[in-house]
């Protein structure tokens, strides 16, 4: 049973993963790492550990002697460009990830250490994309697999999902916004008509949660997914899945909070 490490756990994206996490009988704990409470860690005190951490340029020793053994991360902590300038959305996007996958490496007590990161559809690694999202993405994935190069027992794999589908599931404190049902309304329409393009939550969190506790050998190969570090495209989340059918934990449901920090 694996020990890993999440950010963005009130987001889209990350509230899904924590949900699955603790239905996982693959997951023994969860270290959440947040600049402020996490009500849905709050009810599983036995598997999840809330951290509050403020600058996640920075990790020094008493927070790593907290995460000490942990085998994962999830980089699923992001935030919109909408209105930012592209300095500021770097920091977040490729100084912050960039920054834990160096100093996680070194917390396995053995094996290799899995860092997945929320990327999406439309990353450019190149640089040449005409939108701050994908310039800004993409120079996140090529530094972490540089990283993954360079750093020994590091294995990185960036997630590109698309349009992320949280199936009129949200966090149960709020009520749903309009960008909440204006997603599930287009996560349907693409499920319909566009289907490489859309990916549903609960199917998000178990192939993140897949690649995290290494248990990437059961993709499907078709997948072509390296054993080391990797780019996975939305299509390949959506059909990455164990070649023995392996089934999404009972219960595994997405919740969706627009104004957290995850994505």
């Amino acid at each position: 049973m694996a020990h890993i490490i999440l950010t963005g756990a009130t987001g889209t994206a990350g509230a899904a993963i924590l949900d699955c996490a603790f239905r996982s009988p693959a997951i023994a704990h969860i270290s959440v790492l947040s600049r402020r409470p996490v009500k849905l860690a709050e009810s599983q005190p036995d598997k999840a550990t809330v951290i509050i951490h403020k600058d996640y340029t920075t990790y020094p020793p008493d927070l790593l002697s907290q995460l000490r053994g942990a085998t994962g991360c999830i980089w699923a902590q992001g935030i919109s460009s909408r209105g930012m300038n592209e300095q500021e959305y770097e920091k977040i996007t490729v100084d912050y990830p960039v920054a834990a996958a160096k100093a996680f490496a070194g917390l396995p007590k053995k094996g290799s250490f899995k860092f997945v990161y929320m990327s999406g559809e439309g990353a450019d690694m190149d640089g040449k994309s005409s939108f701050m999202f994908g310039r800004v993405k993409g120079k996140a994935e090529k530094a972490l697999l540089g990283l993954g190069e360079e750093m020994q027992g590091l294995k990185v794999f960036n997630v590109r999902p698309a349009t992320i589908n949280p199936e009129r599931r949200y966090l149960q404190e709020r009520k749903p916004t309009m960008q909440d049902r204006t997603s599930t309304l287009l996560g349907g329409v693409f499920e319909r008509f566009w289907k490489s393009f859309v990916i549903p939550t609960p199917k998000l969190a178990k192939v993140c949660l897949d690649l995290a506790t290494g248990d990437a050998k059961t993709m499907r190969p078709s997948s072509k997914l390296l054993r080391t570090s990797a780019n996975m495209l939305c299509g390949t989340i959506r059909t990455g899945w164990d070649v023995r059918r392996t089934e999404i934990p009972k219960g595994c449901v997405a919740k969706r909070d627009v104004h957290g920090e995850g994505q």
